[in-house]
């Protein structure tokens, strides 16, 4: 499967700029050969951290953005994936992934489980209550956001229920990039999966890392930004990742009853 990783500046509470953006590189990203199957977006990608305002440009179940993406995936036969929006519900607004399909219809979302602490996003937003692994084309695919990558048993329980490769989107700040850099590549080693990881890499007062990345399931750099707005492109293999964890048996190993 062809995987597209869109590293996009996020422009804190501009919708129309953001949409205006992505259109502009997701035809990036299609002028690809070969052409992309899903492309996977930053976190709060339609509205940034603009908590504040939440409140007010939210959509109604992140209708709108799933509208838009719909729109793009219908016209150019791809799937979307990982990219978050600020979604209004009955119990509040979530920090929501949304999952597209190549005719345009939301096939699936994930409520992003931990809220960061250091940022209050518990004055702004509700957390999730449950993991999301959704098939795509043959691929299990686990779903998490940002701070979601801190917690191993997390990621690992992704990984225990069949996730073949984690989508991360993420607004991940400069200032821990290097913790960015060393939490993505064990989450990949330890699991022996794929880890897909598009983060915002917009500058300012509190400037973003950049650094999206792809991680194979021996935790190998498949692809790597810098600090550029951009799309760039893995082709990911389930035989990968079977092929590691037969090599390297960790979870037949495991002691849960220890642990």
């Amino acid at each position: 499967m062809q995987i597209a990783l869109i590293q996009q500046a996020v422009s804190a509470g501009n919708k129309q700029k953001n949409y205006d953006r992505i259109t502009q590189l997701v035809e990036q990203a299609l002028t690809r050969s070969p052409k992309p199957d899903l492309l996977i977006l930053p976190e709060l990608w339609s509205t940034g951290y603009a908590l504040a305002d939440l409140a007010r440009i939210a959509s109604d179940e992140g209708g709108e953005e799933a509208e838009f993406l719909g729109k793009l995936a219908r016209k150019n036969g791809v799937w979307f994936a990982g990219g978050s929006v600020a979604a209004k519900t009955k119990d509040g607004i979530t920090n929501r992934a949304q999952i597209i399909d190549r005719n345009g219809l939301l096939q699936g979302i994930y409520d992003k489980v931990h809220l960061v602490p250091m940022l209050n996003e518990h004055k702004y937003l509700t957390a999730g209550s449950n993991l999301c692994i959704h098939e795509i084309e043959g691929v299990k695919f686990g779903f998490a956001i940002c701070y979601d990558i801190r917690f191993c048993e997390f990621i690992r329980k992704l990984a225990l229920n069949g996730a073949q490769a984690i989508i991360v989107a993420a607004e991940w700040p400069l200032v821990r990039l290097s913790h960015w850099r060393a939490l993505l590549k064990a989450r990949a080693i330890e699991n022996q999966c794929y880890v897909l990881a598009a983060n915002n890499v917009a500058t300012g007062d509190a400037p973003f890392a950049g650094h999206s990345v792809a991680h194979g399931p021996d935790g190998s750099t498949l692809c790597q930004f810098e600090f550029q707005e951009g799309v760039n492109q893995v082709c990911i293999e389930t035989q990968a990742v079977e092929a590691i964890r037969t090599a390297v048996p960790v979870f037949k190993d495991r002691r849960p009853e220890l642990y």
